[in-house]
């Protein structure tokens, strides 16, 4: 993803509460959600088993989030 891709997905994400499906390397679906009703519910999930993080804000799931071994801020260029 490039840094204007990022900055939409961010935005969406961060700003407007937005439920985002991405994907990683061609091969995996990858979901950012919140919880409905729950102010502080940002959700990182792979979809393929279900696997879930929870973070109470946007900056925490960019910074803490794990994805195949990695914060998920560190896979941006590897999510379209």
């Amino acid at each position: 993803m490039d840094l204007k891709s990022w900055e939409e997905v961010r935005k969406a994400i961060e700003d407007e509460h937005q439920e985002i499906l991405l994907y990683y390397k061609d091969e995996e679906e990858w979901w950012v959600s919140r919880l409905y009703g729950e102010e502080k519910s940002f959700l990182l999930a792979r979809s393929k088993d279900s696997y879930t993080q929870m973070f109470a804000t946007a900056l925490e799931l960019f910074n803490n989030g794990i994805v195949d071994g990695k914060p998920f801020i560190e896979r941006i260029n590897d999510f379209y």
